[in-house]
């Protein structure tokens, strides 16, 4: 064990469940003093949650800042070779080390209690109580017996056994300030004074014991873990104010001050702990997750495993003060996985490479110097971890399962063992899929989730889930086959299945088709859930109706506020139409709710860049090139602004030489409207010598007898560049409006193909008339011929302003003519890769059908 540095003490507090938006109200009454003189004397600052919000997942994810499929804590409970088949998550699920395990490494004494999940309590330096310590069996006066392993070291469980409050100690002068009326509650009937007498004896019990060990003992960093906030908003937030209709009126003048009270028990307690911490101590607060307080509880619970979480919210809370901390300011961008490096940063220890988390440096008078190294789990030494296979107590977790059960994350297990672990091993599974899907491993869920879909095909979630990531990834087909299939099984209501077709549409992008479903699925789902205004938000964007989204937008916003992907879209949606300032103020209310949105920062830079704030444009640039490194979108506006604008030519120069560093391959384009001859062009390429990046999925016929070359994934260019790694080194079709949705981070030769826009527009009526599609008219739309020439115009625009774009304009009519002449010019520009006697032998002039123009007299506008 290696000697300590001797830096302050940290003070770790977990609060399940906390939330700004019940704390605001009550700091401005004066109702929290302990907390808001926290808060004055440092930092505070929203903390983002994960996907699943389940606490031991999330918990864990505190402790470790490492995502759920990196520790392997995955849910509630888990399967087990005894008993019922399954048991609660315990502290020998987790894979890696927590960071008092670190800490202990390092020789920081450290102690934990009643942190989810920490049982058995782990052999660490210092005082460990595990989540099993406080629960209570029996009426008060009946034997009252530890859990096995709840308490380390062993020989003071008789000590600490002392310390517990049991409910039934509780007089009414504890339990009047929840419930004032108590009296009239016949509690042989009604057994919610004793669910608050109960939540609130943990509380005490664990209290108890940790202000005993940070007062009596030796310590450097010490953790106390509270799920009674959470307890309470399960079971009394539905009666917070306002009081809702469906609510009865007796049961809302009873328990409408369960919260409130709860809460300020929960300052009462902060006081005591900041008084001992004392003003040399580094102490933090947080939560893993919020709860709805308003308009956006839940009327009901869906009747699946941890239903109740549908009721939390996305954003915890953190405050952090010490004697190297801000003071009385706000920070943006914390999320639950930065706890643990912040931590390690404060005792100038390194973070693991391997980590989620970032460390906070924001939050520090001085920036601090972050160390790091591969991994913590290579780290040699004993560190206070069980090993994996240790032996757990059958009763205690019996028991502890009862608890789960009771608060309605499980279901009650049956008496088939074998079915319950299979039921505990899919719901595993499903839960490391969300985690990684929440992580950007999309790839990683969609084989998870279709065993899961092929195992269990009438679990409804499991196939959402699925036709979820297909659309992410750009597998439109598959997506709709299971949305067809969930039609076919009636799992969904229509109004939710009209919800995900739109969504599908979308992807396809189909708008109008897309808004018309979401219209109809209007007051038949819940908004909320369905995030219905920001779908609809996202058609009108696409269709360029601005003002009808900032109209969605703004009734997706008034739902919810805290929703930052609407602010972030809203902030686009100004940007396009003209209107930066509204576009700079919506943007940076998106980042203050979610800073790690590169997106948000870059849209930011360039609403900054229109108002001519170009030092602030410049950073908005800069922190989203931090985020992102391959975002070379940015290094571009970088380069312009220092060389134009800044007039620092050393730094674009910079920017400009990371722009070229950063390229990550080269992906030869052949682009052009559609029927100008892209095709033809294709297939010079490859007779040519030249690797086609093509999935052969649409046929040959008679409008293009030797293929089209096209791949299906170029189609979702819009939103899905993943496959554009697998066209490195090959030739791609792509049509020319999508041209703009190419990312910066590769180098492209752009082969553009030209053919006269009459020929073009006749060769489409010809194939549409092939396939059975008739024209209506038979003259050609003037405002159609209009349309392509400004699409030329815009992409030859886009094109001169790519660093990393270099363009060919080839005729068609001349390939046709000389095609020899222009397979040299296209051998020239690809750098001689290949044989231009070999290209010719693509060129066919008996497939050049619609040689002539239709006459322009015969041109007519059609309204």
């Amino acid at each position: 064990m290696k000697p300590k540095t001797s830096k302050p003490k940290f003070l770790l507090i977990g609060w399940d469940a906390a939330d700004w938006k019940i704390i605001n109200p009550l700091l401005d009454k004066g109702w929290m003093p302990n907390l808001e003189k926290f808060i004055n004397e440092g930092v505070i600052s929203n903390l983002a949650t994960l996907d699943p919000p389940y606490s031991p997942m999330l918990w864990t994810s505190i402790a470790t800042g490492k995502r759920p499929y990196q520790h392997g804590v995955l849910g509630f409970h888990e399967p087990w070779d005894k008993g019922s088949g399954i048991r609660p998550v315990m502290s020998t699920t987790r894979k890696c080390k927590a960071v008092w395990n670190m800490l202990m490494q390092e020789g920081y004494k450290s102690h934990v209690v009643g942190w989810w999940p920490s049982h058995p309590a782990e052999p660490i330096n210092g005082i460990a109580i595990s989540d099993y310590f406080q629960n209570t069996a029996g009426k008060m006066y009946e034997p009252w017996p530890l859990a096995e392993g709840s308490v380390f070291p062993k020989e003071l469980e008789a000590h600490f056994a002392k310390l517990r409050v049991h409910p039934e100690e509780l007089t009414g002068q504890h339990i009047l300030p929840f419930v004032p009326g108590a009296e009239r509650v016949n509690q042989e009937q009604d057994k919610r004074l004793s669910a608050i007498a109960n939540e609130t004896a943990k509380a005490a019990t664990l209290h108890a014991s940790f202000t005993n060990i940070i007062r009596t003992q030796e310590w450097d960093f010490a953790a106390l873990y509270l799920a009674t906030i959470d307890h309470y908003c399960h079971g009394f937030m539905r009666y917070h104010p306002p009081k809702r209709p469906h609510i009865k009126q007796a049961d809302y003048d009873l328990f409408h001050n369960v919260v409130t009270a709860g809460y300020r028990f929960h300052d009462l307690m902060l006081g005591r702990l900041l008084e001992l911490a004392g003003e040399e101590t580094n102490v933090m607060l947080v939560s893993d997750h919020g709860f709805q307080p308003d308009h956006l509880r839940p009327r009901n619970i869906p009747k699946e495993p941890a239903g109740p979480a549908y009721e939390h919210s996305p954003y915890g809370i953190f405050v952090m003060k010490g004697p190297d901390i801000k003071k009385d300011e706000i920070i943006y961008g914390a999320s639950l996985l930065d706890v643990t490096p912040t931590i390690l940063n404060c005792f100038d220890l390194p973070i693991g490479e391997d980590m989620d988390g970032k460390v906070l440096t924001q939050i520090f008078e001085k920036t601090p110097d972050v160390a790091a190294i591969e991994s913590w789990e290579n780290r040699p030494g004993e560190c206070g971890m069980h090993p994996a296979d240790k032996a757990e107590d059958e009763d205690m977790a019996a028991r502890a399962l009862e608890q789960l059960v009771e608060l309605g994350y499980i279901e009650k297990p049956g008496d088939n063992a074998e079915k319950n672990r299979k039921k505990a091993h899919d719901e595993c599974q499903f839960n490391l899929a969300r985690a990684y899907i929440n992580g950007g491993k999309t790839a990683e869920a969609i084989p998870i989730l279709e065993k899961l879909y092929e195992e269990n095909p009438d679990t409804a979630r499991y196939a959402f889930r699925l036709a979820t990531c297909y659309q992410m990834i750009g597998e439109l087909k598959k997506c709709r086959q299971v949305i067809e299939a969930l039609r076919e099984k009636e799992f969904y209501d229509e109004a939710t299945l009209n919800v995900m077709e739109g969504s599908l549409l979308l992807g396809e992008r189909q708008p109008i088709k897309a808004i018309k479903l979401f219209k109809k699925a209007e007051g038949k789902v819940s908004a909320f859930h369905a995030r219905l205004n920001l779908q609809i938000a996202r058609g009108y964007t696409m269709l360029q109706r601005w003002k009808d989204a900032e109209r969605a937008l703004l009734q997706e916003i008034e739902l919810d506020y805290d929703h930052a992907a609407a602010h972030e879209l809203l902030g686009m949606t100004y940007l396009r139409d003209g209107q930066f300032e509204k576009a700079a103020d919506a943007l940076l209310r998106a980042i203050g709710l979610e800073y790690e949105s590169p997106n948000a920062h870059f849209q930011l830079g360039e609403a900054l860049t229109a108002l001519g704030e170009y030092e602030q444009a410049a950073n908005a640039f800069e922190v989203c090139l931090m985020m992102q490194p391959l975002a070379n979108m940015a290094r571009q506006r970088l380069v312009e602004l220092y060389q134009t604008q800044l007039g620092q030519p050393d730094k674009a120069a910079d920017f400009a030489e990371a722009f070229d560093q950063s390229i990550l391959g080269t992906i030869t384009v052949v682009s052009g409207l559609p029927r100008s001859g892209t095709s033809m062009a294709m297939q010079m390429l490859e007779k040519g010598g030249m690797e086609i990046f093509t999935d052969k999925e649409r046929q040959a016929d008679n409008s293009n007898p030797r293929g089209y070359y096209e791949h299906e994934a170029v189609k979702t260019l819009a939103r899905n560049r993943k496959w554009l790694g697998e066209a490195v080194g090959k030739a791609v079709k792509v049509i020319a409006n999508l041209l703009p949705h190419l990312p910066p981070r590769y180098r492209y030769r752009v082969i553009f193909m030209e053919r006269d826009l009459h020929e073009v527009l006749a060769s489409q009526r010809k194939m549409l008339n092939r396939m059975g599609k008739k024209t209506k008219d038979e003259v050609y739309p003037l405002r159609l011929i209009q349309e392509y020439e400004r699409q030329l115009k815009k992409t030859k625009q886009w094109a001169s302003r790519q660093p990393n774009v270099e363009i060919l304009f080839v005729q068609h009519r001349a390939t046709i003519e000389q095609p020899f002449e222009q397979a040299l010019r296209i051998n020239g520009f690809l750098e001689h890769e290949l044989l231009p006697e070999l290209m010719v032998q693509a060129v066919d002039s008996s497939l050049y059908r619609e040689k002539t123009a239709t006459k322009k007299e015969e041109v007519a506008e059609t309204m």
